[in-house]
């Protein structure tokens, strides 16, 4: 009897043991990411573009009014040396997928939820008079860092509408300057008024569930909790599509978009 009490004793110190080294590998593993935390399931796709592939056209690098001589386009152009710097504003692969496109999910979510922030601040950089990232989204109240990554003066200028417009200078080897949106907004366009060509667009979303696409069109959306949702893309382009898709708990679903061409002039 004696015996069989101290295995079975054994046997119930092996499973807490084991029960605890489970549990911290949940807490290891289980990293606060936002959207990861809310639910198991996802959707994913490609977004793209049906017709003949855009062709890129060189960017005609001019400064404004005030830079009559081009001494700030100048340096501009010598940042790419001999290569000539390509529109960015409909990038297709050879296959068809349409890069920088913005999906997120428009309509299904828990009205008024609140969600975990965002470790990182969000960034722009001005990188060889250019924004990067093209397409990108941040959370309300989440920190956007704003760098000057060019030897020479740019300003960064937020066209907004729903949040407080901003105009800020930023000379060379300036420190990063930093801003908060606090109300949801759709590309929320970002411009350069010494160099015209730079534009970049931003989605201030109020929930994790967003994407934008890569250079072969496709995104994934992780962390959904089961339901039936609206998704939606937008393209600076080519518009916005929509789609209603299902998904279960810890499931996973398949929405893809495509565009059509339309006629549109632009420079970057």
């Amino acid at each position: 009897m004696k015996g069989n009490a101290m295995k079975s004793n054994r046997t119930k110190f092996r499973v807490i043991a084991a029960l605890c080294l489970l549990l911290g590998l949940l807490l290891l593993t289980g990293e606060d990411t936002g959207a990861d935390t809310e639910g198991g399931a996802s959707v994913a796709g490609v977004v793209s573009f049906d017709g003949p592939k855009p062709r890129r056209t060189k960017i005609v690098m001019l400064g404004n009014k005030a830079d009559r001589n081009g001494g700030s386009a100048n340096e501009c152009i010598k940042l790419h040396g001999d290569k000539t710097p390509l529109s960015e504003h409909a990038l297709v692969s050879d296959a068809g997928g349409l890069a920088n496109a913005f999906v997120y999910v428009r309509k299904g979510l828990e009205k008024k939820k609140k969600y975990p922030m965002p470790k990182t601040a969000a960034m722009i950089s001005q990188k060889d008079c250019m924004f990067r990232p093209r397409v990108q989204g941040v959370r309300v109240g989440q920190e956007l860092l704003l760098r000057n990554s060019d030897g020479l003066v740019h300003n960064v200028r937020a066209y907004a509408s729903r949040n407080r417009p901003f105009n800020i200078a930023q000379p060379a080897d300036s420190a990063d300057r930093k801003k908060v949106f606090t109300r949801p907004e759709r590309a929320l366009q970002i411009g350069c008024d010494i160099h015209r060509w730079m534009k970049a667009f931003v989605f201030v979303m109020d929930h994790p569930y967003y994407a934008v696409t890569d250079a072969d069109g496709k995104f994934t959306i992780k962390g959904l909790p089961a339901g039936e949702y609206t998704l939606e893309v937008w393209h600076e382009d080519f518009g916005k599509r929509q789609a209603t898709f299902t998904v279960n708990a810890n499931g996973s679903s398949k929405v893809d978009f495509s565009f059509q061409p339309k006629t549109k002039k632009g420079n970057a």
